[in-house]
Formats: C-alpha cells, sequence, structure tokens
C-alpha cells in the first residue's frame, strides 16, 4: 500500500526543536493571563486564544453560577473566579513551548 503524502502547508503547529513551522495566530501568553484574571468569567481569554468553544462555555457556566447565587444563595460565582485566576496563573508559570502546544499559537 503507498503511503499518502500530504503537503507540509496542510499541518498545524509542529514543534521542530527551537523553530516553529506555522500558520496559526500569534498570541502573547502575558497577555493571555491578564485576560483570564481581568476578565476570566467572560471568556475573553478563550477568545484571544481562538477557542471559541471554550470561551462560549465559560460564559454559560458564569450566567448558571449567577443565576444559583440570586436564587439559591449558593456561593458558586467566587468558585468560578478562582477558578479562572488559577488558569491565568498557569499561563505565567507555563513555558513558551508547552503554551504553543496547548493552544495551538505562536508566542510573541
Amino acid at each position: 500500500m503507498a503511503k499518502k503524502i500530504i503537503p507540509e502547508s496542510a499541518y498545524g503547529t509542529e514543534l521542530t526543536g527551537i523553530a516553529v513551522r506555522s500558520n496559526h495566530p500569534v498570541r502573547s501568553r502575558y497577555l493571555a493571563a491578564i485576560l483570564a484574571i481581568v476578565f476570566g468569567l467572560l471568556g475573553v481569554n478563550h477568545f484571544y486564544l481562538r477557542n471559541i468553544g471554550k470561551g462560549l462555555l465559560m460564559i454559560l457556566v458564569t450566567v448558571i453560577c449567577l443565576v444559583l447565587d440570586i436564587f439559591l444563595q449558593t456561593p458558586l460565582l467566587p468558585i468560578a473566579e478562582a477558578i479562572v485566576v488559577l488558569q491565568g496563573i498557569v499561563y505565567l508559570i507555563q513555558t513558551d513551548t508547552a503554551f504553543m502546544k496547548k493552544n495551538h499559537v505562536r508566542t510573541v
């Protein structure tokens, strides 16, 4: 059986040592961390990293937590805020390579 040859331009992010061959956008992990800490409940950091599904899910989680906070008097919104602040801290402490692999972006 013959191998199918796939052109190099069809691949996504591929890390080969230090050089990165990619057609993915350039994104700053520091800006992503700030967006997660400040606007994390609105999913802005996910939209910035082009993870639209995760951003919409974060908005949905925030709305559900807010409704439960108001009607059932449960403290879920501070828990959600703590999670997004931790996510911002993870962006800050991980390496550029790990950030690129996880989020399919190139760093500045």
